[in-house]
């Protein structure tokens, strides 16, 4: 529903760009017309001026429709935007909350998140001025204090309970 409603306001915005195109091609050709002293309209039943009010219009009036489209999708955007700093939060509050639950230490909650954020046991290391082994032992107290046996595991938790949570806040 989503993809289709953003599908048909892209392709009314570029129907509004060809119509815009259109009428500034008329008016650009109309200017260059008018200074060799050339009728580019050369038809009995309506005048020269009636064409340009008709140009006119329809300029003004697509351009309303544009300017209407661009607002609808900056809020959209901004929807959007505000979506995934929601879950954004939430998601820091679910991972925290765990911590909470597996009562892990300081040093264990930054491991943790260190492991979250994907870094390696030795980069984990060299950030912290710890050696390695710390690392790996804080790594699998974190692992068993969350019953799990790797950081994917550990990721998927925090993932299906977010998921979990903005699916039945959805509904």
């Amino acid at each position: 529903m989503i993809y289709s409603k953003t599908k048909y306001q892209l392709h009314y915005l570029v129907l509004n760009l060809l119509v815009i195109g259109a009428c500034e091609i008329f008016f650009l050709a109309d200017v260059i017309f008018d200074v060799f002293n050339y009728d580019l309209i050369k038809l009995h039943w309506v005048s020269h001026t009636q064409v340009e009010v008709v140009f006119t219009l329809c300029l003004g009036i697509t351009l309303f429709f544009f300017v209407h489209n661009i607002r609808s999708l900056l809020k959209r955007q901004k929807k959007a935007e505000t979506s995934v700093k929601v879950a954004s939060g939430e998601l820091s509050l679910v991972i925290q909350r765990y911590f909470e639950i597996w009562r892990l230490t300081p040093s264990e909650t930054e491991v943790a998140l260190l492991l979250f954020k994907g870094f390696s046991a030795q980069e984990i290391a060299d950030l912290r001025s710890t050696k390695i082994g710390t690392v790996k032992n804080q790594s699998s107290v974190v692992y068993q204090k969350a019953n799990v046996k790797n950081r994917n595991e550990l990721f998927a938790i925090f993932v299906e309970d977010l998921l979990g949570d903005l699916g039945s806040s959805s509904t």
